[in-house]
């Protein structure tokens, strides 16, 4: 039975962020949407097509170079409020997954693992966990082996990657359980995964948490446990502020550790955005590895009675860590669960398993690209401007495109046609 969860006792604070994030009046500078966009992981085309403008006029407006009507105004702004604002409480997704297939047939795992085609990878020579090539498309990584090494080829997905590749299971008609199925049909060992919960209302107080451990006041099978409450020192004001709250549970070489930390902040400090408007606001992860995450997977995917993911992640919680409310009784045996840790696993509203499907962007590559070039492109620009000269538009226009900056260009422009039907 799917785990429940009711809407019962959210607290005011919660409550009273999420009022003030959707009834303040931000600014609506260039530079705060394209944190926004970025931060949801849209493409300026997405966005553009949206609110019925060119993709030219709103990468414009992004730049600072262009103002946009009012209306086209009102429009973005109603399109990331929307965004803004979740009304589910929690949901389970796979967050990371490394798969290994004990074979180096690589035109099987295109064709009938992955579906999608291998000319739309872009191959080189990197070496990572001892293989020694790798395929892939922004954060789908595909790694090779030589012949004669029984690891075969492996497949790795990182948090974004997951994202990336539910946007190709999404145009195959494929679940996540369809394709871990596929992977087995070919004798796949699955390595590692890690299942995280999102929490968008807080419905786990952190700070009381760590106040708990700091006091011993819970009981764990894990051995070890530790905890992190970080601070950064602001650039402007010079003063100290929060930069979030982690708890571990488990030794991090061990094939299952849990981790609950405050997600908003991370996300915050990445994306240049308030904490405030992160719309996760804490994030729980199961993280297996080993013969551990493939015990998982099996459990997940084997007939006739497989486990729902959710059920799987909420039942490990609960029967590795529990929080106490402390009496008088010496002994923690005598002590009650604490409410809030009772509420979260079995209270609160129906959790499910959701897909959060990405286009395929490169992120990482814009994210360089506007921190590491872009100055200086700017630089030049305004240099041109000056005397008139034309020394940007000549690099532009003898730079040689490799046939890695072609795949990207595809992989964008034409997601569609890597998908093999």
């Amino acid at each position: 039975m799917r785990i429940k969860k009711q809407n019962a006792q959210i607290t005011r604070e919660s409550e009273a962020l999420e009022n003030k994030l959707t009834r303040k009046n931000y600014e609506w500078s260039n530079d705060y949407v394209r944190s926004l966009r970025l931060h949801h992981g849209l493409t300026q085309q997405q966005i553009a097509r949206s609110i019925g403008i060119s993709t030219r006029t709103y990468t414009s407006f992004e730049l600072g170079t262009q103002k946009l009507r009012k209306e086209n105004e009102l429009k973005i702004k109603n399109y990331f409020t929307k965004r803004l604002s979740h009304k589910t409480e929690m949901d389970v997704i796979i967050d990371y997954l490394r798969i290994r297939l004990p074979f180096h047939d690589l035109d099987t795992i295109f064709q009938n693992v992955l579906k999608i085609k291998r000319q739309a990878f872009v191959v080189d020579e990197v070496k990572r966990y001892g293989y020694i090539g790798r395929y892939s498309i922004d954060q789908i990584q595909i790694y090779e082996s030589v012949p004669d090494d029984n690891r075969g080829i492996l497949i790795e997905l990182s948090g974004q990657g997951c994202r990336q590749f539910e946007s190709f299971l999404q145009q195959q008609q494929r679940s996540w359980l369809e394709f871990l199925k596929d992977c087995f049909a070919y004798q796949a060992n699955i390595t590692r995964i890690d299942i995280a919960v999102n929490d968008y209302k807080e419905a786990l107080p952190l700070k009381r948490m760590l106040h708990k451990m700091e006091r011993k006041e819970y009981k764990s099978k894990f051995k070890t446990s530790h905890f992190h409450w970080g601070t950064q020192v602001d650039e402007i004001t010079d003063k100290t502020k929060a930069s979030g709250i982690s708890l571990y549970f488990g030794s991090m070489q061990s094939d299952f550790y849990m981790c609950f930390y405050q997600k908003n902040y991370e996300v915050a400090k990445k994306k240049h955005l308030k904490v405030c408007e992160v719309p996760i606001k804490n994030r729980y992860e199961l993280r297996f590895s080993g013969n551990k995450s493939d015990q998982i997977v099996h459990q997940l995917t084997d007939p006739p009675n497989p486990i729902d993911i959710c059920d799987l992640v909420f039942g490990y919680m609960k029967e590795y860590i529990t929080f106490l409310l402390p009496s008088k009784a010496k002994n923690k045996k005598h002590w009650l669960v604490y409410p809030a840790w009772s509420l979260f696993l079995g209270g609160v509203s129906k959790i499910s398993f959701v897909t959060d499907p990405k286009e395929i962007s490169f992120e990482r590559t814009k994210t360089w690209l506007q921190n590491q070039v872009m100055p200086t492109l700017k630089a030049f620009k305004i240099i041109d401007d000056t005397f008139q000269t034309e020394e940007i538009e000549t690099m532009l226009a003898e730079a040689n495109l490799g046939e890695r900056h072609k795949k990207i260009i595809q992989s964008v422009i034409n997601p569609n046609n890597s998908i093999i039907e």
